[in-house]
C-alpha cells in the first residue's frame, strides 16, 4: 500500500511538472525554431562541433531578447576566453602532461571562484567547461594543427548556434515585463478570490462545471509555481537598470502568492469541505479581493477557530497586503522615475563574496572533484566518460541537498536523452536519406526538451535531454552509427555523482540547514545595516545603501527558495530531522525578510519625502 501511494505521488508530480501554463508552448516553439535554424546553418556551412553547440544552447536564457543577448555573450565569452587561455598556456609550457594538468587545475579553480562569487556565473561555468574540453583535447597527442582547428571549430559552431537562437528571440519574443508581471499577479489573485467564493457557496450558485473549472485554474497556477513570475521580475529588474527603481517587496510577494496558490490547490484536491467553513472561505475571498484594483470592500474579521491550513493561507495573504503601500501595486512607479545607467562591471562580485571562506571552500571542493575524475578516466584510458568532469562542473552547488537534486535531474535527463539518441541512431537513421527527416527528428526532441526545460522544478531534466540527444546523434555530418557515446555518457555521469557524493557529502559536507542558517545570518546583518543607513543624513548615501541591501535580499530570497526545494533531497538517516530544521529556518527567514521590507519601505518613503 505505501509503495502504491508513493508511485501515485510520483505520477502526480510528473503530471504537474508537464502541465501547460501561460508562455510554455510559445517558449518551447521558439526553442525548436532556434535549434532548427542553427542546425540548418551549421549543416550548410559544414562547421564541425555542431552537436556540442546545440547542447550548450539549452543553457541560453530566453526570458526576453535583451537578456538572451546578454546570456549569449556570457556563453560565447566564456568559451572564447577558455580557448585563448588554453592555447596560450600550451604555447608557454610546451604542452607537457604535467604542466597541462596544473593548467587545468588552475583554470577549474578560477572558474569555480567566478561561479560562486560573481554575478557572471554563466560566463565562468562555460569558461571552466570549454577550458576543460580544450585542454583535454591535447591528451590524445594528435597534431597541434588539428587540435587548434577543432577548438576554433567549436567556437565557430557555438557562435552560429547562439546567433540563430538570439535572432529568433528578437523576432518572436515579448518585451514588456512590468505590465506582464502586474497582469499575471492580478490574474492569480482574481482566480483565488473566485475560487474561495465558489468553495463558500459549495457550488450551489454556480453553473455545472464552473467550480471544477475554478479548481483547475488554481491548480494550474500552483503547478506553474513562481518560475514564470520570477522570470518576469528578473526581466523587469534588468530593464530598470538601477536596483533602487525596483519596487520594494515584489520578489517577496511573488513567493507569498505562490505559496498561497500551492496551499489552495492542496485544499481543492484533498480537503473535504464542511458547511461550517463557509465563513472562513468568505473571509479569505474578501482578503483576496481587497488586493485587486478598484475594490473597496472591507475585510471581515477572520474567525479565530479556523482550520490550520486556512489560517496559514490567511496569514500569508495578510503579509502580502502588509508589504504593499496604500493598497497599490508599486510596479507603476517604475515608469515615472528617471533611470540612471550603472557602470558595465558594477556588481561584478556578489555581496559577501569574500567576507566568508565559503566561496574559496566551494572552489577547492569543486577543483578536487574535477581533478579526481580527470585522473581516473585517464588512468583507465576511457576518454568517453569525460562527462564525469562535466557533471561536477554543472552540479557542484552550495549544499548537499541541492547537489543531489541536480544530480538526480542530470542523470534522469541524460538517460532519457541517451535512450532517444540510441533509438534514433539504430531505428531511424538507417531509413533517413534527407535533411528534412533530420530536421523533423531534431525539432521533435528540441520541442520535448524545451517543454521539460520550463517545468517549475525539474527544468534541468530538459537541459540534459537535449544535451545527451545531440551529443549522441550529431557527432559529425555523416549519419551516426555508434551508440557507445550514449552509454559512455551515462556511465560518466554516474561516476561524477559517485565522486561528488564522497567529496561533497561525506568528506566535506554542507547541509541544507546550515546553508539556510547562513542566509538567516546574512538577513539579520542586512537589517542591522539598514538601521544604520536610516541614521545617515546624506540622502544619496541612504539611497545607495538601500539599493545594495535590496539587491542582496533579492539574491538571498532566491537562494532560500532553491534550498527549500532541495531540502527534500537530503537523504540519509537524519532526513526527517534535517527537513524539519529546514522548515523552521525558512519560516524564520521569511519573518526576518518581512521585517526588513517593512523597515526598507519606511526608509524609502522618508528618503523620497525629503527630496525637493
Amino acid at each position: 500500500m505505501p509503495k502504491t501511494r508513493s508511485r501515485m505521488q510520483i505520477v502526480r508530480t510528473i503530471q504537474a511538472e508537464l502541465a501547460p501554463f501561460p508562455g510554455r508552448l510559445s517558449g518551447s516553439l521558439r526553442d525548436t525554431v532556434g535549434i532548427i535554424v542553427a542546425l540548418l546553418a551549421a549543416m550548410t556551412l559544414r562547421v564541425p562541433g555542431i552537436s556540442l553547440a546545440l547542447a550548450i544552447l539549452f543553457m541560453l536564457q530566453r526570458e526576453r531578447p535583451g537578456l538572451s543577448l546578454r546570456s549569449g555573450l556570457n556563453i560565447f565569452g566564456g568559451a572564447a576566453l577558455a580557448c585563448v587561455c588554453s592555447l596560450v598556456w600550451v604555447q608557454m609550457t610546451d604542452g607537457t602532461d604535467v604542466t597541462r594538468f596544473f593548467g587545468m587545475m588552475l583554470g577549474i579553480f578560477i572558474a569555480a571562484i567566478g561561479m560562486s562569487g560573481t554575478s557572471f556565473a554563466l560566463l565562468f561555468t562555460n569558461f571552466g567547461f570549454y577550458g576543460f574540453i580544450d585542454l583535454a583535447a591535447w591528451d590524445a597527442h594528435q597534431r597541434s594543427g588539428a587540435i587548434v582547428a577543432s577548438n576554433l571549430h567549436n567556437l565557430a559552431s557555438l557562435a552560429i548556434v547562439l546567433a540563430s537562437a538570439i535572432a529568433v528571440e528578437y523576432l518572436f519574443g515579448v518585451s514588456h515585463p512590468a505590465d506582464e508581471l502586474k497582469l499575471e499577479m492580478q490574474r492569480r489573485r482574481s482566480a483565488l478570490a473566485r475560487f474561495f467564493r465558489a468553495l463558500a457557496s459549495d457550488g450551489r450558485t454556480l453553473q455545472r462545471g464552473e467550480l471544477r473549472s475554478l479548481q483547475n485554474a488554481v491548480v494550474q497556477y500552483a503547478h506553474a509555481g513562481d518560475r514564470h513570475l520570477n522570470k518576469l521580475y528578473n526581466r523587469f529588474r534588468d530593464d530598470s537598470s538601477d536596483v533602487s527603481q525596483v519596487p520594494i517587496g515584489i520578489h517577496y510577494r511573488i513567493g507569498l502568492l505562490t505559496r498561497v496558490l500551492e496551499k489552495s490547490a492542496l485544499l481543492s484536491l484533498t480537503r473535504q469541505r464542511n458547511a461550517g467553513d463557509a465563513a472562513y472561505l468568505v473571509a479569505i475571498a474578501e482578503l483576496c479581493e481587497r488586493q485587486l484594483p478598484d475594490t473597496e470592500q472591507p475585510q471581515i474579521p477572520f474567525p479565530v477557530n479556523a482550520p490550520p491550513l486556512l489560517k496559514e493561507i490567511q496569514s500569508e495573504l495578510t503579509q502580502y497586503f502588509a508589504s504593499m503601500e496604500h493598497r497599490r501595486d508599486n510596479i507603476e512607479l517604475v515608469e515615472q522615475e528617471p533611470i540612471r545607467r550603472t557602470p558595465l562591471l558594477a556588481g561584478f562580485f556578489l555581496p559577501n563574496a569574500f567576507k566568508t571562506p565559503d566561496v574559496t571552500v566551494r572552489a577547492l571542493k569543486l577543483t578536487l572533484a574535477v581533478m579526481t575524475c580527470y585522473v581516473f578516466y585517464n588512468a583507465v584510458a576511457w576518454p568517453g566518460i569525460l562527462t564525469c568532469v562535466v557533471t561536477v562542473l554543472f552540479t557542484g552547488l552550495s549544499s548537499t541537498g541541492a547537489m543531489k537534486q541536480k544530480q538526480l535531474y542530470r542523470f534522469s535527463g541524460g538517460a532519457i536523452g541517451a535512450a532517444l539518441g540510441i533509438a534514433t541512431v539504430s531505428l531511424l537513421f538507417p531509413n533517413m536519406d534527407s535533411i528534412t527527416s533530420l530536421v523533423v527528428v531534431a525539432g521533435a526532441v528540441s520541442f520535448l526538451s524545451g517543454w521539460v526545460l520550463r517545468s517549475p522544478k525539474m527544468g534541468y531534466v530538459g537541459v540534459q535531454i537535449g544535451f545527451a540527444f545531440f551529443l549522441t546523434t550529431l557527432p559529425g555530418f555523416d549519419n551516426a552509427t555508434l551508440i557507445a557515446p550514449a552509454r559512455d555518457r551515462v556511465i560518466g555521469i554516474a561516476l561524477g555523482i559517485l565522486v561528488m557524493w564522497f567529496i561533497f557529502d561525506q568528506l566535506w559536507p554542507l547541509r541544507t540547514s546550515k546553508a539556510l542558517g547562513q542566509i538567516l545570518e546574512r538577513v539579520g546583518e542586512a537589517a542591522i545595516r539598514l538601521r544604520y543607513a536610516a541614521s545617515q543624513k546624506d540622502d544619496r548615501k541612504r539611497a545607495r545603501t538601500l539599493s545594495k541591501l535590496r539587491a542582496s535580499m533579492s539574491l538571498e530570497l532566491a537562494s532560500m527558495q532553491q534550498l527549500e526545494s532541495a531540502a527534500r533531497f537530503e537523504f540519509g538517516p537524519d532526513h526527517k530531522r534535517e527537513l524539519a530544521a529546514c522548515r523552521r529556518l525558512v519560516r524564520k527567514i521569511e519573518e526576518a525578510t518581512a521585517d526588513f521590507y517593512r523597515d526598507a519601505l519606511l526608509l524609502s518613503n522618508s528618503t523620497n519625502s525629503d527630496e525637493p
